[in-house]
């Protein structure tokens, strides 16, 4: 079973991802901010990161650049799952290591086919 890992602090979205994560049967980790998230990626050791930006304590862009430039997590993809739209957060994101930027309110239909393809 492929296990996903959620950073996010909004409930409502945190209980929307999990529920159609596990409809699929992946497991799911959750963490509440970017810091919590760099401190349990080693331990969780997760397939696949969903990453909100705007976050207390250390936003996603940080978290995303201290887990991809740590080679023993290098490798997991993370994918951005923010409000910020602009093209210059979209960059930022894609820059800091996210392999995809997906701008909420998004499609879960399409969030769900990208993680499949990224875990195929």
């Amino acid at each position: 079973m492929k296990k996903i890992m959620i950073v996010e602090d909004d409930d409502v979205t945190i209980r929307l991802l999990r529920f159609m994560l596990e409809k699929k049967d992946y497991k799911v980790v959750v963490c509440y901010n970017g810091k919590e998230a760099v401190e349990a990626v080693g331990k969780e050791k997760p397939d696949l990161i969903l990453m909100d930006i705007m976050m207390p304590q250390m936003n996603g862009i940080e978290a995303t650049e201290t887990i991809s430039g740590d080679p023993k997590t290098s490798k997991i993809p993370i994918i951005i799952l923010s409000a910020l739209g602009q093209e210059g957060d979209v960059m930022r994101g894609l820059e800091a290591g996210a392999v995809s930027y997906v701008v909420k309110p998004f499609d879960s239909q399409a969030l769900l086919r990208q993680i499949d393809d990224r875990l195929a």
